[in-house]
């Protein structure tokens, strides 16, 4: 990069002070980063299982006097010593030591890995003939508190580890466009990664740095792509991201070849935005090089399409039981604060288009049509924000005050619960779209119209209403090329979170 800094001056802004000792020092202390971890995973082991015993002993017996025997709770004890010895092996299995995961992800891999522990004991245990020596109450409330009690170990523990240098892995980004951008994003969201961003590569000189997501100190380029070998043996860095998805294909494995032999490992971003990830299969032919990817439409599975329903069911059922007392009191509140009824009936479309009765707790004065054209004529401002959003943020002179508080809190949505039993709608999925908003959903509608509409969804984490309406269209749109029942339960986990913090609500 003539008539700037040269690669070595530059390398001296880093925090590295031109001098590979602390990335050496870095990379040595990730030697015990497995170790580490192993004995993290132990202690949750441990700490599960104790408290699996502390409930089988003093919990389920005053609950349920006369159910549990005491003389099983020590047989199994004593036989199932090997537990924790199966739960790690598991977890290894499930490239839990070998990976770096973002969270969700690696909660995912936890629970199949327990779950598959758990099978493999009960499996172990008929083989063996000493099921009737066991309390099977025990080993499947071992299995609940492993579950969750492991990723939280594992989440304090690597942000411990992180502290301490260990878990720390330095990376360079060769990009320093949008998608780098992006990567740096993604990596300072998903903290337990350990991986920080040292620096970028970038052919484009007029780039000399990036803002840091996380701090006020930018991220320099260091050099350009050709200066890769370089950098790479100046810092000693063993993970590389390569971030430049409009390099044209020739380069960009060249680019990628080169990398390969001095690192570890070579992370690509290749050029396939908006593609569906989830579920992915990697192939490929020997003699011809070619990569194939197997892209499969789950919710087009007749069988997927049953597993998402009975979890609706099940889940929706136990939640509209669990809800009832407070929708009561919440139809007597309505009543006394303004005229009118208490539910609110409304035309929505559904999957695959058709049209359905959606209902929710009324907010609104009874003639807010009429409310809401009177102030969008006198007030141009708020006509413009309703053009672009298709709501009003700061004020809606629609809203009642008990439609205040309810919509902070998301509780006139709870009567769609009786959507999700009736069929209608499900507890995750796209947003229920009016029907005036089709021509607005352009050729998004083709694609969000596979699934059910949703209580909650991916536009309910990711912003809610100050997303604006093409961005919602997208976000929906990825929700259903990427469906998982994972997925759902994590969205819904995140919409507690959402709702308690009230964040883009109004």
């Amino acid at each position: 990069m003539s008539g700037g800094p040269t690669i070595t001056q530059q390398v001296e802004k880093t925090a590295y002070q031109n001098s590979r000792a602390p990335i050496m020092i870095s990379n040595a202390r990730t030697l015990l980063a497995i170790p580490a971890l192993i004995i993290i995973d132990i202690l949750a082991i441990i700490f599960s299982l104790l408290m699996a015993c502390i409930m089988r002993t003093y919990i389920l017996p005053s609950l349920l006097p006369g159910a549990f025997k005491m003389r099983l709770l020590a047989s199994t004890l004593e036989n199932l010593w090997w537990l924790p010895i199966i739960l790690i092996i598991c977890m290894a299995y499930e490239e839990l030591y070998q990976k770096r995961l973002p969270y969700w992800k690696e909660v995912e891999k936890i629970l199949r890995a327990c779950t598959l522990a758990i099978v493999f004991t009960i499996a172990w245990l008929y083989l063996a003939k000493q099921s009737a020596e066991m309390s099977r109450t025990l080993v499947v409330i071992s299995w609940a508190t492993t579950i969750i009690l492991i990723p939280l170990f594992r989440y304090w523990g690597k942000l411990t580890l992180i502290k301490t240098k260990i878990w720390n892995r330095p990376v360079i980004i060769v990009g320093a466009g949008k998608t780098g951008e992006l990567i740096t994003n993604a990596l300072n969201r998903e903290k337990t990664m350990g991986y920080s961003v040292i620096g970028y590569l970038d052919d484009n000189q007029s780039i000399t740095c990036l803002p840091h997501p996380g701090t006020q100190k930018p991220i320099p380029v260091l050099g350009s792509f050709d200066d890769a070998e370089k950098i790479i043996a100046t810092t000693g860095v063993q993970e590389v991201i390569v971030a430049a998805p409009g390099l044209p294909a020739q380069k960009l494995v060249e680019l990628t070849n080169r990398l390969q032999p001095l690192v570890n490992n070579v992370m690509l971003i290749p050029d396939l935005f908006g593609l569906s990830m989830n579920g992915i299969e990697v192939e490929y032919f020997f003699d011809e090089q070619v990569l194939l990817l197997y892209v499969k439409n789950k919710l087009k599975s007749n069988l997927n399409r049953f597993i998402k329903r009975m979890f609706d069911l099940i889940a929706g059922s136990l939640l509209l039981v669990l809800t009832l007392p407070i929708m009561i009191i919440i139809t007597a509140a309505i009543r006394l604060d303004s005229k009118g009824p208490a539910f609110f009936k409304q035309e929505r479309m559904g999957q695959k288009g058709c049209q359905f009765t959606c209902y929710k707790f009324r907010t609104m004065y009874i003639e807010g049509d009429k409310i809401l054209k009177r102030y969008l004529q006198s007030n141009p401002k708020a006509r413009e924000e309703w053009q672009v959003f298709n709501k009003l943020k700061e004020y809606d002179p629609r809203v009642t005050r008990v439609g205040a508080i309810l919509r902070r809190f998301s509780l006139d949505e709870l009567p769609q619960l009786i959507n999700v039993i009736l069929g209608d709608m499900s507890l995750v999925g796209p947003r229920p779209y009016l029907p005036r908003e089709r021509k607005q959903m352009g050729n998004w509608a083709p694609d969000i119209h596979v699934a059910k509409p949703g209580i909650t969804g991916l536009w309910q984490v990711s912003g809610r209403n100050q997303i604006e309406f093409e961005g919602r269209l997208k976000l929906d749109t990825w929700y259903v090329r990427n469906w998982s029942l994972w997925l759902d339960v994590v969205l819904l986990l995140k919409t507690i979170k959402v709702v308690l913090r009230r964040e883009g609500a109004y």
